[in-house]
């Protein structure tokens, strides 16, 4: 490893190697011993904590730092669990570093007018942000995923898509790894290409395929006609800490196409990682460990509460703006937020959530914001446009904001929304909130997200409805 440049055809396969030599240790073990018992160490040696009496967007430079040193150390300590071989991936922290120290300083996506040029940004700091908008995997049927799609891709402040997923392809089930997925991931391609283009925007990145947690997706979308390699294309670990063969097969092709790469975690609240601050440590070893591993470009967290699935929560809000600022600090890595509330369209609530994540993560050096995957994602078709519109002006609006001034604005947002925040609220499904012949939000939904944006307004936060 130590003589393989930290990227590349060279470089992955000393990870492979790793992968099949690396010391041999059960799952079971790996989760109660690499993982628990190591975080729960690392927070008290490392003096991790957050204030819960003062939940909402930390400012502590120090802690932030001290943050980084444990992510690096259970890094090294532990590394990444390969499922299939029961081994572990390590590295050393020199070779942590020389990964760390190879990051791009910036990347591109998108084709021709579309191109976006992802840029570092610092905590506090100015500078400007892409909005990744989306569905984000929300199921959909056949027939409501062309207008879903389009809808979207005509919102100008969205950047780039992410798709919805089929529940059917050509009016027949999907099954995993089997003909039809293929099937089911070209069908997603087609119908998106199609999207784009009566919108006018045919270079716009796109996030996808959805449909499909398999490889297969992706080995026959990212091809000729299909995905380009300059779309935003996913890859991930698995919670916690681990990598699977279908993660290292998308890298290997990934790798061969030239493919700008999406890599994400969702560490669990309340399961091995422990609470707050201990998905707070694996949040910062899990991006360092993806670069190291899957060679990613672009890096989210979507830290899920173990039974309710959200990452809006207040105190895992406090968590991953610790987390990212972590990071910003001390690495070169794009880092992009992603929007998980509990609330479904037509809901208030929904507002909220995503005003207090994007206003909370954005001061913290977050450079690329998404969203919104609304009511946690489960819902058939309980998605619209309207409520990652809303995501885009809060998390354009949050830019150059202070995180000192970003704390009390998160506090209130969140007061609104805590107390009722133990279960998930599906709202209403698309067809419901939106006019299909118009594309356009109902009236009511139109007026919700109006008064949403007059109250932050009023609360000094420039956003004004469109």
């Amino acid at each position: 490893m130590a003589n393989a440049t930290p990227s590349g055809l060279d470089y992955f396969l000393s990870v492979l190697d790793r992968a099949e030599s690396g010391p041999v240790v059960t799952e079971k073990e790996w989760d109660r011993v690499y993982v628990n018992r190591t975080v729960q160490d690392l927070v008290d040696r490392y003096d991790i904590a957050f204030d819960r009496d003062n939940v909402g967007v930390p400012a502590d430079d120090a802690l932030a730092d001290r943050l980084f040193e444990a992510g690096m150390e259970l890094a090294t300590s532990s590394g990444v669990f390969c499922l299939e071989t029961q081994r572990r991936i390590t590295f050393k922290r020199d070779e942590l570093d020389d990964v760390l120290a190879a990051v791009p300083e910036e990347v591109a996506v998108g084709h021709d007018e579309e191109e976006l040029m992802l840029r570092k940004r610092s905590v506090d700091g100015a500078g400007s942000i892409a909005f990744g908008g989306g569905p984000w995997g929300i199921a959909i049927g056949e027939e409501q995923f062309l207008p879903l799609a389009l809808a979207y891709v005509k919102e100008p402040l969205i950047d780039f898509f992410c798709t919805p997923s089929l529940t059917s392809t050509y009016g027949r089930p999907i099954r995993a790894r089997a003909p039809s997925d293929a099937l089911a991931c070209w069908q997603e391609t087609r119908l998106t290409q199609e999207a784009l283009r009566q919108a006018g925007r045919p270079g716009m990145a796109v996030c996808a395929p959805n449909t499909t947690a398999s490889a297969i997706g992706v080995l026959t979308t990212v091809s000729h006609d299909g995905l380009r390699p300059r779309n935003w294309h996913n890859n991930s670990f698995v919670s916690e800490l681990k990598v699977s063969y279908e993660d290292l097969l998308r890298t290997a092709h990934f790798l061969h196409v030239g493919a700008t790469v999406h890599n994400f975690y969702n560490s669990i609240f309340g399961g091995y990682a422990g609470g707050a601050e201990g998905t707070a440590i694996v949040h910062v070893a899990s991006f360092v460990l993806m670069r190291a591993v899957l060679q990613g470009h672009f890096f989210n967290t979507g830290t899920s509460h173990a039974h309710l699935s959200a990452n809006t929560l207040p105190l895992l809000i406090h968590s991953q703006s610790a987390g990212y600022q972590a990071l910003s600090r001390n690495t070169n890595l794009t880092l992009a937020n992603f929007t998980r509330p509990l609330a479904g369209p037509g809901e208030r609530q929904l507002l909220d959530e995503v005003a207090a994540y994007q206003i909370a993560t954005i001061p913290a050096g977050v450079e690329v914001a998404k969203g919104v995957q609304t009511a946690t994602g489960r819902f058939e078709g309980h998605c619209s446009p309207l409520e990652a519109r809303f995501a885009a002006q809060v998390a354009r609006a949050s830019v150059g904001m202070t995180r000192s001034d970003a704390h009390g604005l998160v506090q209130r947002l969140t007061a609104r929304y805590e107390a009722d925040a133990n279960d998930v609220k599906p709202g209403r499904p698309f067809d419901q909130v939106y006019d299909l012949d118009e594309l356009q939000p109902t009236a009511d939904w139109q007026g919700t997200y109006e008064a949403a944006c007059a109250e932050l307004s009023a609360l000094g936060l420039g956003v004004s409805p469109s």
